[in-house]
């Protein structure tokens, strides 16, 4: 395994201003062969303000559930929903539809391969977390250009953020992280987003 670190968060570490304003500090790059996916590129970086972002556009409570409903069971074959929680007053539980609405003049058949569409436009994509553009442009504009040009050119690149500096592999229930994971196509330089 190979390690590039800055010193952890000194004064003079190197902070990425963000297009959504919030800014990452570079905290280390890893390279390794782990997993199986070939070289791997790990790039780390430290985001003081992740779990303000995350919080505030994660809070997706529904106004009007009931604070007492029990677990509900969706059996994934017939979509049919029981438990204490599967029904209201008499009245089941609507699922959210599985129906996706395909632009006109778009193939619909790029709509059920996510390998085939644009990995840089996230509004096909559907919901995904709320700094992901951040992220996909971190990987695009910095990482990228500091790819090595010489010697084997890796095949994924994963990006952290986490909200403070923690080190490699550690686990700390206060500080929040999130992980990207994109492929590197052996001929384009362009990070193409793996969703999970």
């Amino acid at each position: 395994m190979t390690l590039t670190s800055a010193p952890l968060l000194a004064q003079d570490a190197v902070r990425v201003t963000l297009p959504s304003g919030s800014e990452v500090i570079w905290q280390e790059t890893r390279q390794d062969n782990a997993g199986g996916a070939g070289l791997t590129y790990r790039f780390r970086f430290v985001m003081p303000d992740l779990a303000k972002r995350t919080s505030a556009a994660g809070d997706t409570a529904l106004p009007d559930a009931p604070d007492d409903r029990g677990p509900i069971d969706i059996d994934t074959e017939t979509a049919e929903v029981s438990g204490d929680g599967a029904d209201t007053e008499g009245e089941a539980l609507a699922l959210p539809s599985q129906d996706v609405a395909i632009p006109d003049g778009q193939d619909e058949a790029l709509f059920d391969d996510p390998a085939t569409s644009d990995p840089l436009d996230n509004t096909q994509a559907g919901e995904v977390d709320p700094i992901h553009d951040d992220i996909l442009w971190l990987c695009q504009n910095w990482v990228l250009p500091r790819i090595p040009n010489t010697g084997p050119r890796p095949r994924e690149i994963v990006i952290s953020l986490a909200s403070r500096p923690v080190p490699f592999g550690s686990y700390d229930p206060d500080t929040l992280q999130l992980f990207e994971v994109f492929r590197l196509p052996p001929d384009k330089d362009r990070c193409e987003w793996e969703p999970w």
